[in-house]
């Protein structure tokens, strides 16, 4: 999908961002948009059925989804804006938002003049009826442009894109919104809103008040309304004109919530093909130059800011997640103060912690030179900056000029910061103190730390509930345990720094661009790796994962095109797949499927070190009533002697030289065991296969 409009998902992400944001918030924001509308309600209905209700369709996905996840998609979705750059692409971005704006509004209002029974889902219909558009833009950018060239007339340009792509917006949008799998009207109304007034007569009231909605968006001053198209609703030119001023009302309010210009924009000039002679003369007068008009200065300002916020949303995330996978408190005093140097510049934080009944907050760690665990501070001492700031929950220094008297205790911790001033920072969860953090701070850090206050904030009411969370974890007394999961928590930070230059590279590259592809398959694949990480202490919140519909061949080309590079060809190893096409659906893991399907080439791959082909089949299999999907991985190595493969999937059994543990085969049992299939071994004339069985529509996982 094309990027959303930058103005509109600055505020989403601040709200999103809010401690006591709620649904109702971010469904105010969202159906503000048409793109994250669609991103939302499709996500929302791959995990379960959306159905329409009394709130309306977009509050369930969002109920469904959680405000979490809709951060996640108007990020992804601000990334993918990074790559926007021409203001004639801005432009029109603008111009699919205002349209879809005021259709949603014309459709609500008709709905109710109508007396539809549910004007939310008449509004939703309006604001998505173009969605086609904006997914044959982004899935064909390079032909859409001369598609839409020089047409004003949606008759022209539906024609267009049917003769030079082979599907229309309406077809390709009433197809999305189907694949939503609702029951509802909505695919039609989005499908047929181009239909003639004589093909709508007797269609279902929500048809037939989406296309009179969009009807009217076309209409200006000088054009008299159809009244062939009006009577589908029984409207008078008086109703239809009302509705217009109501909706075109709605719309300015929109773009007053969003800083957008009112007045009717120019088209900017196209200037791609002036770009190599503006180069040449950048550095010297250019009396042909054209300044870019306020509206264009206040965009570029706004998706300036986004890009800052968007950057500091990466780095939070990355170092909230670091402090989350802490083991323990040892490891979480590590994070937050690599964090805290990291993201803000403060250096040598001092942690005061709770200690004894009387709740006295005492200095832990080595910092200051272990004189911190030397001071006590009584969280009701009336006087004290450092016991105000814990009761008051909220960061304040010692250099503001409001600030009250220090008390010697004050100056003391003060001292320990080898600074002038301090900086607190309560660890405040859910209301209940935890401790208080102290950073050394002078006036001239003050200005920038003032500039990242609210960034500062969010961050320790994360480090916070980490710490919360960990001191609500029961010990793990096993040494090799404890020692696992520091470890994890060490290779886990580099993952997640690693996959968010991932998300920015994937920005900064062409929608088109192939490479695209492989980002994907590499994040995909880090996200595999951190879910193993976390599994193996069976971390709170990594359990089994809940099933999901898997493609099996799909699955099977992801892994060879991933190992290939690296792996098979250097090898001199020659892929042959044979996939059904019949294959039953398959409710199962991906990732699960994914790391069985790893081994098993990677064991067949090592079974020949000269080279040679590697076969992959897949098939169906039918036992009874029961279906089954089969996978068949065969190698032409020198094959396994009968006394091994007796053996072959318990733990540590291998004729392998090098660093194989012999682990493999073992995994891959535990994980065909417990996605409820079965595995075996079979010798082959040249070579071995080894045989996965896996049963479809299953739900164990």
């Amino acid at each position: 999908m094309l990027p959303s409009l930058p103005h509109l998902l600055l505020k989403l992400l601040a709200v999103c961002d809010q401690e006591d944001v709620t649904i109702g918030d971010v469904a105010a924001l969202l159906r503000q948009d048409s793109v994250l509308s669609a991103k939302v309600i499709a996500c929302a209905s791959a995990r379960a059925p959306v159905a329409m209700t009394r709130q309306g369709l977009l509050l369930s996905a969002l109920q469904t989804l959680g405000v979490e996840k809709v951060r996640a998609i108007a990020l992804n979705s601000a990334l993918i804006g990074a790559t926007v750059k021409s203001a004639v692409d801005w432009y029109a971005i603008r111009q699919l938002w205002r349209h879809a704006v005021i259709t949603a509004h014309l459709a609500q209002a008709l709905a109710v003049k109508a007396a539809y029974a549910d004007s939310e889902e008449a509004y939703l219909a309006g604001l998505l009826h173009d969605i086609g558009r904006n997914a044959l833009w982004t899935g064909f950018p390079a032909e859409y442009v001369n598609v839409q060239d020089g047409t004003h007339d949606e008759g022209v340009l539906m024609a267009r894109e049917s003769r030079m792509l082979g599907v229309n917006h309406a077809e390709a949008g009433g197809a999305i919104v189907r694949s939503w799998g609702m029951r509802s009207f909505l695919a039609d109304a989005i499908r047929y809103h181009h239909e003639s007034a004589a093909r709508l007569t007797n269609a279902h009231p929500l048809l037939r008040i989406v296309s009179v909605a969009q009807h009217l968006t076309e209409l200006d001053e000088a054009t008299p309304h159809d009244a062939q198209m009006l009577s589908l609703l029984n409207l008078t030119p008086a109703d239809a004109q009302a509705v217009a001023q109501l909706a075109h009302a709605r719309l300015r309010e929109a773009e007053h919530t969003f800083e957008l210009n009112t007045a009717a924009a120019t088209e900017p000039e196209d200037t791609s093909a002036r770009e190599e002679e503006g180069e040449r003369r950048r550095h010297r007068a250019d009396p042909g130059r054209v300044n870019p008009s306020a509206q264009e200065l206040a965009d570029q300002g706004v998706r300036e800011q986004l890009a800052e916020r968007v950057r500091d949303m990466v780095l939070f995330d990355t170092l909230k997640n670091g402090m989350f996978a802490a083991v323990d408190n040892a490891a979480w005093r590590g994070a937050l103060s690599y964090s805290l140097h990291a993201a803000f510049g403060l250096k040598d934080a001092i942690l005061f912690l709770p200690h004894g009944r009387d709740g006295m907050l005492r200095g832990v760690g080595d910092g200051a030179d272990g004189l911190a665990g030397q001071i006590l501070i009584p969280p009701d001492d009336p006087y004290s900056m450092l016991a105000l700031t814990l009761r008051q929950g909220q960061p304040a220094h010692s250099l503001q000029p409001d600030t009250q008297p220090l008390t010697v205790l004050d100056e003391q911790v003060i001292g320990l910061t080898g600074k002038s001033g301090m900086l607190c920072l309560p660890l405040l969860d859910a209301g209940v103190p935890l401790g208080l953090v102290v950073c050394g701070v002078d006036p001239e850090e003050v200005a920038l730390l003032d500039e990242r206050l609210s960034l500062l904030t969010r961050f320790i009411r994360q480090a916070a509930r980490a710490l919360r969370q960990k001191q609500a974890a029961p010990a793990v007394p096993a040494p090799r345990i404890e020692q696992a999961g520091k470890i994890m928590h060490e290779v886990n930070n580099p993952l997640n720094i690693v996959k968010n230059y991932l998300r920015i590279l994937g920005a900064k590259l062409p929608r088109e661009d192939p490479a695209h592809g492989d980002l994907k398959i590499i994040t995909d694949e880090i996200e595999r790796v951190s879910s193993l990480l976390k599994g193996l202490l069976g971390r709170p919140g990594n359990g089994p994962r809940v099933a999901a519909p898997v493609d099996i061949n799909r699955v099977v080309l992801e892994v060879v095109g991933l190992l290939k590079p690296t792996m098979l060809t250097p090898g001199r190893i020659q892929v042959e797949t044979l996939l059904a096409a019949d294959l039953p659906e398959l409710i199962s893991d991906v990732g699960q499927i994914k790391q069985v399907l790893h081994n098993l080439i990677k064991n067949a791959a090592e079974a020949m070190p000269e080279g040679g082909k590697l076969h992959i089949a897949s098939s169906r299999l039918q036992r009874g009533a029961d279906s089954w999907v089969e996978l068949c991985v065969e190698d032409g190595g020198s094959g396994i002697p009968d006394a091994v493969r007796a053996k072959l999937f318990q733990p540590v059994i291998t004729t392998k030289d090098g660093d194989h543990a012999g682990l493999g085969l073992s995994i891959v049992y535990g994980l065909v065991r417990g996605l409820g299939g079965a595995i075996e071994c079979e010798a082959r004339p040249a070579g071995t296969a080894f045989i996965v069985r896996l049963p479809a529509n299953s739900k164990r996982h």
